[in-house]
């Protein structure tokens, strides 16, 4: 087998793996695609937050395609 083809297939299972990790255990309780208030999170979920930034930031070294491609998606309050 082509060493490429099986480098390749284990880098997507493990970044599958991965984000099915941080999707489904530490942002487990993020409600989906709802708003909240970041002043308002617990020590655990500002954890979780860190914690997923953190791997993404790992695999994903351009700054502006992490941004763009992170489960959490920070947005400014407009009234701000």
């Amino acid at each position: 087998m082509d060493k490429e083809y099986i480098y390749r297939s284990n880098i997507q299972r493990s970044l599958t793996d991965l984000y099915t990790h941080m999707a489904d255990n530490l942002l487990a309780w993020l409600p989906d695609d709802a708003d909240f208030d970041r002043d308002s999170i617990t020590k655990e979920q500002e954890a979780s937050i860190a914690a997923v930034e953190a791997i993404e930031a790992e695999w994903m070294l351009d700054e502006a395609a992490r941004k763009e491609n992170s489960l959490i998606q920070w947005s400014e309050d407009e009234d701000a």
